[in-house]
């Protein structure tokens, strides 16, 4: 569910830390009491965790992505750094990055389509001005 032992967790207003498993539910801590949580409760939780995270845009998710292979990657601020990744984009778009040489469906490849265009208009705020594509 993606929990990890020691982190903090909100459930109904209330504040519980993560101290264990046991037998497919997750053991919470509070106030010195401990508490049994099944996996009915974590999806809750899990629910409430998501709606709490802020949420990235597609380029910060392409940068995520490009730090994993490189970690001095950093998210672009000058027309210099915007033309690596509007290369980048370019070369995401062609038909066979778009379809990963077939093995997309036509949905997973406007989905992809769509949020390789989105951080391609970030890229044109952050210019301040249009590029073709």
């Amino acid at each position: 569910m993606g929990f990890q032992i020691g982190e903090v967790v909100e459930l109904n207003g209330k504040t519980y830390k993560i101290i264990g498993t046991y037998a497919r539910s997750f053991l919470l801590e509070r106030d010195g009491k401990t508490y049994k949580a099944t996996a009915a409760k974590m999806k809750k939780i899990q629910h409430q965790h998501q709606h709490q995270q802020p949420q990235q845009t597609a380029l910060q998710r392409k940068v995520a992505f490009a730090r994993l292979f490189d970690p001095n990657v950093q998210f672009p601020v000058t027309a210099e750094q915007c033309a690596h990744w509007f290369d980048t984009l370019r070369c995401e778009l062609s038909p066979e990055n778009l379809s990963c040489d077939g093995e997309r469906s036509r949905r997973e490849m406007d989905l992809a389509r769509r949020d390789i265009l989105n951080a391609w208009k970030e890229l044109e705020n952050i210019v301040g001005h249009k590029v073709r594509e």
